[in-house]
């Protein structure tokens, strides 16, 4: 037996179903559209949309704070891990001047440094940040290869790397020279105690 034969149409309960989303959907850009225009519809709560903006994290918020300061102001307040982006996008909304070219590298490299030193901000994933409180008894040290076994991040690599000084010009050594150290003794210097000297003489 066909469905033409019992009266009944298969496509009309699609219809009926794709006819009630659009009504949902022209509902959900009609509200974003009021948020957006700052027009309050009734029966809309005020606060809508807007659940992150609280005095604690909105504009001037984080005016002449440094980046570790204004990230822990900003996951105490909003009391969940956030993302990089999440956070410069937030801090860059609570007044924060961002003048780096890679503005979410800079506070990854920055948090990072936080967290390896004085330990209150935690890495808990690949460029998430939480607070240390948030997980008392867990140890956030770093692990072989970097968090959770994976490869480290470009920031934890440059903060790893040693740092090796610049062996002393041509120029320093004769300086040196001139003051009386023989060419044995300069092979013996590093090139930070003959800079130190050198600003000595300066």
């Amino acid at each position: 037996m066909s469905a033409e034969s019992t009266g009944f149409d298969p496509y009309e309960a699609v219809i009926a179903d794709l006819r009630a989303k659009r009504e949902q959907i022209d509902q959900a850009i009609q509200l974003l559209e009021s948020l957006r225009g700052g027009v309050q519809l009734p029966g809309v709560p005020t606060s809508v949309g807007r659940s992150h903006e609280s005095p604690a994290t909105g504009p001037g918020a984080f005016l002449g704070m440094t980046i570790p300061d204004a990230t822990r102001k900003l996951l105490a307040t909003r009391k969940q891990t956030l993302g990089n982006a999440e956070i410069v996008a937030a801090l860059k909304a609570g007044g924060m001047a961002m003048e780096s070219a890679d503005p979410i590298n800079t506070v990854g490299s920055v948090l990072t440094r936080r967290f390896n030193q004085v330990g209150d901000i935690v890495r808990v994933g690949r460029g998430i940040w939480g607070l240390a409180e948030w997980y008392p008894g867990r140890s956030f040290k770093k692990k072989g290869k970097g968090e959770n076994g994976d490869k480290p991040e470009a920031s934890e690599l440059k903060d790893a790397a040693p740092k090796t000084a610049t062996p002393l010009s041509v120029e320093e050594k004769a300086k040196l020279q001139a003051v009386g150290y023989t060419d044995e003794q300069l092979d013996s210097l590093s090139p930070e105690e003959g800079r130190a000297f050198l600003e000595l003489l300066n």
